[in-house]
């Protein structure tokens, strides 16, 4: 059975003629013969009455069309699934940084519904490197990450940069001298997203090459309890700029060390092949996203 023979008996139902019917469809009257004798073969049933002007269903041709309405319904569902300028439509699986989701999320799930309202989204919030997993294993259609310019991530993947995105040092305000080192700052220990965090790596890295030991004070989830428990003087943070400045604690706390530490990093878009009809509304999110960063 090929689309071709449904799409023959669709046209002979929607126009009760043969000759219009093959008009319709550009192809010969010969040749819809063929293909309507071709579905009625491949299902071992009469559907015309070929006896009467205009031609009509027989009573199993009534039941044969109505489930060749359902397929063709299906089919076009199925090519606009691959359509990469169609709706969006079905399940869509999103993943953002921890370090960004209490500044993004709201705005980021209102935004997806008013673009998408057909597609069927879950945004799971977690550290860089579990998200990066996930996609891996296609557990995620996309996510964004926090990255260096050079990020690499497994060949099946696609990354796209988004844009800057600058990281900073936080200390409670007034706590060091504008002139401190960061090496002497972080003798007092730091307030950190647990391991798995892009910042965290980060950070990591950049006092092992300057012969410091980290010292965490406390880990915790959320960026704007980071900030608050660095207000608190518990200890130094790392957070995107945009998040320190949409912080409730923003007055109580003050970027440090901002020469001497200033990763280049980036807002990346890491998106699974072929996505189809779903690439708008991935595009969407990470615009929605990069609006809400400086």
């Amino acid at each position: 059975m090929r689309i071709d023979d449904i799409e023959a008996l669709l046209a002979v139902v929607q126009f009760s003629s043969l000759s219009q019917a093959a008009e319709h469809l550009g192809i010969t009257q010969s040749a819809i013969t063929r293909r309507l004798q071709s579905l009625e073969q491949a299902l071992g049933a009469q559907l015309l009455d070929r006896q009467t002007k205009p031609l009509r269903l027989t009573t199993v041709g009534q039941r044969v069309y109505q489930q060749c309405l359902t397929l063709k319904r299906e089919t076009r569902r199925l090519y606009a699934l691959a359509d990469p300028d169609g709706e969006a439509r079905g399940p869509l699986r999103l993943g953002l940084p921890q370090s960004l989701s209490e500044l993004s999320l709201p705005p980021l799930l209102e935004g997806l519904r008013r673009h998408s309202p057909q597609a069927e989204v879950t945004v799971s919030c977690g550290w860089g490197g579990q998200l990066l997993q996930r996609m891996e294993s296609l557990d995620l259609d996309a996510t964004l990450a926090i990255g260096p310019a050079g990020l690499t991530v497994a060949g099946h993947l696609h990354a796209e940069r988004i844009k800057p995105l600058e990281v900073v040092v936080i200390a409670r305000k007034g706590m060091f001298s504008p002139t401190v080192s960061l090496s002497d700052a972080a003798r007092s220990g730091w307030v950190l997203n647990p391991e798995g965090c892009g910042l965290r790596a980060g950070m990591i890295r950049y006092l092992e090459q300057q012969g410091c030991p980290l010292k965490v004070n406390a880990e915790s989830v959320g960026a704007y309890l980071q900030a608050e428990l660095v207000a608190a003087g518990t200890g130094l943070g790392i957070l995107p700029r945009g998040v320190v400045d949409s912080s409730p604690q923003h007055s109580r706390i003050e970027v440090i060390a901002e020469q001497e530490y200033c990763p280049e990093s980036f807002l990346w878009l890491i998106s699974a092949p072929e996505q189809g009809n779903l690439m708008p509304a991935i595009r969407e999110f990470a615009r929605l996203v990069a609006e809400q960063l400086p």
